[in-house]
């Protein structure tokens, strides 16, 4: 029982990690309202994926009461330590007006610290915000660039939009908004705000296996591997389409932007690995 007996003892990822389990239902049943009592408890601690899934839960109403304020102040703390998703989550909230009326200035700003990081929803809505003026100066010119980047990430809506922001610009500024998307560098998430890792000495807790492998040598251990992975790849922004346990182009596509956005190998292999990877980053 080490994990628990790590948890127990205050140790933030361990923490964490128990109310992933209870999250996931791994080697237990799932239990929402138990998993957001250990989130909180790393939460407190500071630990940044924590309060990131701790502000989802209460943003979803799911094991707690829905509570857009707590999501709110839970998402800041989290996006303030670098965890990109939370910095898109919150800027969501900015933008549909979680306070009553919309914040576009602060969903912009939100949106642009975690587009500069490949959240592909970001960088979408930031095409969109300077596209109408919203919360930033109307520049189509940064519209193209944002779009342009969330299309190179395989996003094809946002690939049709900065077609059509192409086609409303004069020849200078298609240039400029070209040149600006080729001198544009994605930067590597902060690990420790991105991710959590884990004892080795946990693998073998008694509520379920910590860095549990899947053989790849079973074809239907394999398929569930791959399934899953799509599963969480579709949750954290990662379009592999329907889960199908399919190792196909757009699954191997988004891996690959997965492994770019946490600056690894990409390798576009769903592996053990990139379980593990998954397992620290998806709600």
């Amino acid at each position: 029982m080490a994990l628990r007996s790590a948890a127990a003892s205050g140790n933030a990822a361990a923490e964490f990690l128990v109310g992933v389990k209870y999250t996931e239902g791994d080697g237990i049943p799932a239990d929402l309202a138990e998993a957001a009592k250990w989130y909180q408890k790393a939460a407190v601690q500071g630990l940044a994926p924590a309060q990131y899934r701790l502000a989802s839960l209460y943003e979803k109403g799911r094991g707690v009461t829905k509570d857009l304020q707590k999501a709110k102040d839970w998402y800041l703390k989290a996006a303030e330590a670098g965890n990109a998703k939370a910095m898109h989550n919150l800027a969501v909230l900015y933008a549909e007006g979680a306070d009553g009326a919309p914040d576009f200035t602060q969903a912009a700003k939100w949106f642009e610290s975690a587009a500069i990081y490949g959240i592909k929803d970001s960088l979408f809505n930031l095409g969109i915000l300077y596209a109408r003026g919203l919360g930033v100066e109307k520049d189509l010119t940064q519209s193209y660039k944002w779009f342009a980047i969330a299309a190179e990430q395989g996003d094809q809506d946002a690939a049709k939009k900065r077609d059509g922001v192409a086609n409303s610009l004069d020849q200078e500024g298609l240039a400029k908004a070209r040149l600006a998307v080729e001198n544009f560098k994605l930067k590597t998430p902060e690990p420790a705000a991105n991710k959590v890792v884990t004892d080795p000495e946990w693998a073998d807790a008694g509520i379920g296996a910590t860095n549990a492998s899947v053989g790849g040598s079973d074809r239907i251990d394999y398929t569930a591997m791959v399934r899953k992975a799509q599963t969480q790849l579709n949750q954290l922004g990662f379009d592999t389409g329907t889960p199908d346990g399919e190792m196909g182009p757009r699954t191997r596509s988004a891996v690959k932007a997965f492994q770019r956005s946490l600056g690894l190998k990409e390798t576009g292999v769903i592996d053990a690995d990139l379980i593990k990877e998954l397992d620290s980053q998806s709600i």
